[in-house]
């Protein structure tokens, strides 16, 4: 039989697929477009072209297959993680593999012996460094193309609330409850959804929060998760307090951080695109206002859906944001964001405030000595310095206060000086109303251009 034969005699079977790879069946033809003949037009439209663009030499070309995700939002996207331990390391090691464009992170612990069980960048000659140090190196070698921004800082007092402003996703993966209600205030405020994960030992989970007509995650919290939130920085038993903390430390294991790691990642890559494009996949919807629950016993994955509590304090919105352009941490007074916060408002300076939500430490007293000094830091800080520089007295009392006014001794000192971090934002209360004021001077040199 000659080949030509052969060839007429093989069966040739086309079969179509739809954008998320199932196969069309013939029946469906409204998926199809015939021409004057009856024929079936097979060639790819301009939509199609996407999916089969495939570069070798790329090595993130496969993303461009994907039916879903975009390579263009994923390459171009700003990302932040509160967090940088076992379930931080599955994170950063996930965008690190999908090319995500640029990932901000921050932790203040060092690592420990007990960190390389559990945490997939470290080695034991890294003990002893800052967490967020090395995993930019490794991350750095895994991803090259992507921008690596490591921070050693509490995300609550450190970091210029303007650098959270300018992401496109939050995501928090840190082991305490302050510290989420920390980061839960600072999404409202913004009014940015984020990603929460935690895990045990054999259970994990993964919310998604949006204090915006929706539950956050202080929606979730009853009298005792209340009590132990703040329970490490209880004034007379610090140290009672600490120790209560290390003895119940949750025990968890690498594979409960791969499994949230990996959901993390996923729900992030679905709010990136939410928040990049204008008509984002309707498969990319994000399921705010719900937990993913999995329980590791049975095992069984369940899904919690939220409620919004009535009068909880974790709904608050600032608003639109006000740019001042030559304000600096290092170059601006409390004196003059007072005096712009109250020309903004309309209203007199010394009839407003600026609110910080915690307190403010300015100076200590020696009850010893009766020496005062200057002491500028927030209050709620673990591991806290209160001795008396002058006797060496350890129980010196800190004078602290909750809002700034223009009569403070202290007003025309930089704010960088008092400990406020670059590019923050201030809210400026008066006059029944607020007004809240960027550092946007700052932005060039925080943000890197």
């Amino acid at each position: 039989m000659s080949i030509e034969a052969e060839e007429e005699d093989i069966e040739v079977i086309v079969i179509a697929l739809d954008d998320d790879g199932n196969e069309i069946e013939e029946d469906e033809e409204e998926h199809f477009v015939k021409d004057a003949d009856g024929v079936v037009d097979m060639t790819f439209q301009d939509k199609d072209r996407r999916r089969i663009s495939y570069d070798n030499n790329d090595r993130f070309a496969i993303y461009k297959l994907m039916a879903h995700f975009r390579e263009g939002v994923v390459r171009e996207g700003r990302m932040f993680c509160a967090g940088a331990g076992a379930l931080g390391n599955e994170v950063l090691k996930n965008l690190a593999l999908l090319g995500v464009g640029e990932v901000w992170f921050c932790d203040f612990d060092d690592i420990d012996k007990s960190n390389l069980a559990k945490s997939v960048l470290f080695r034991p000659r890294h003990i002893g460094r800052p967490k967020v140090e090395v995993a930019a190196e490794v991350l750095r070698d895994m991803s090259p193309e992507t921008k690596w921004v490591p921070l050693s800082a509490d995300i609550r007092y450190e970091i210029g609330l303007g650098v959270f402003r300018r992401m496109d996703v939050m995501m928090s993966v840190v082991d305490s409850i302050d510290a989420r209600v920390g980061f839960n205030r600072i999404c409202a405020a913004l009014g940015k959804p984020w990603l929460d994960a935690g895990i045990g030992e054999l259970s994990w989970r993964v919310s998604c929060w949006d204090s915006d007509g929706g539950p956050c995650y202080e929606c979730t919290m009853d009298k005792s998760m209340r009590q132990r939130q703040h329970l490490p920085y209880a004034p007379t038993c610090a140290p009672l307090a600490e120790a209560i903390r290390d003895m119940n430390r949750q025990p968890t294991s690498p594979l409960a951080a791969a499994m949230s790691g990996a959901m993390m990642a996923q729900e992030a890559l679905k709010l990136l695109h939410q928040n990049k494009m204008d008509e984002p996949p309707e498969q990319l919807e994000m399921p705010n206002g719900h937990q993913f629950y999995f329980g590791g016993g049975a095992p069984y994955l369940e899904v919690q859906t939220r409620r919004q509590l009535p009068d909880c304090p974790g709904h608050d919105y600032w608003g639109p944001v006000h740019e001042e352009n030559d304000f600096t941490a290092d170059g601006t007074t409390v004196r003059e964001l007072l005096e712009k916060g109250a020309a903004l408002l309309g209203v007199d300076v010394k009839k407003v405030a600026m609110p910080l939500g915690y307190d403010f430490i300015y100076e200590i007293y020696c009850h010893q000595c009766h020496s005062r000094n200057e002491r500028y830091t927030p209050r709620r800080v673990r591991n806290l310095d209160l001795s008396c520089p002058a006797c060496d007295n350890e129980e010196a009392r800190p004078e602290y206060k909750r809002a700034l006014r223009i009569h403070e001794k202290f007003v025309d000192k930089p704010l960088s000086t008092l400990g406020f971090p670059k590019l923050q934002i201030f809210t400026i209360h008066g006059g029944g109303k607020r007004i809240a004021i960027e550092l946007t001077g700052d932005e060039k040199e925080v943000m890197g251009g």
